[in-house]
């Protein structure tokens, strides 16, 4: 099946689909990192299972989609990159089937948030740490606050573990996403 073909004078734009439980977990786990993801020019969709203030995502600059409506595995090819948050993938298994698909397929991006990854899925993904851009920084800050997150500290790295190479350097040895 050919490639889908852009139409005249529009632009293709990276896709990465993110499911999560909880807005402020998300956030402190990969607020900065979806940010860094949008600042380089990708559309950043996220479904919550539990939506209540949506703010800080806004916040980020994300667009929130209702997560029966988020495809996470698209027919048209346009989702490049999929992430899911902790407690998603263990209790959802409409999400586990798409997620353990798009790994044996190896078309999309697969990252886990979070500083732990489901045992079943060690040796999949390898862990990666998100160095996060100043505006990154700022705008998590900003979400965090808005997410009532208490006394959450912003590093200036981000836990993931993902599917796909980095393809920068490295901080202090770990490898870090650009």
């Amino acid at each position: 099946m050919p490639a889908p073909q852009p139409k005249p004078g529009s632009t293709i734009r990276y896709q990465l689909c993110v499911i999560a439980r909880d807005v402020g977990e998300l956030v402190e786990l990969a607020g900065g990192w979806m940010c860094d993801r949008i600042l380089a020019g990708w559309d950043v969709n996220v479904g919550i299972s539990e939506p209540r203030d949506l703010r800080p995502l806004q916040i980020l600059g994300v667009t929130l989609v209702a997560q029966q409506r988020l495809r996470l595995i698209s027919d048209d090819g346009g989702t490049a990159a999929i992430a899911i948050a902790p407690g998603i993938f263990e209790n959802d298994n409409h999400i586990r089937s798409e997620v353990l698909e798009a790994l044996d397929q190896g078309a999309n991006e697969v990252t886990f948030v979070g500083t732990s990854l489901p045992s079943d899925l060690d040796g999949r993904l390898a862990r990666r740490r998100h160095r996060l851009s100043g505006a990154a920084r700022a705008f998590k800050t900003h979400a965090l606050a808005a997410a009532a997150v208490p006394r959450a500290a912003i590093d200036f790295t981000e836990n993931l573990y993902s599917s796909a190479g980095w393809h920068d350097g490295s901080v202090n040895g770990v490898r870090t996403e650009a």
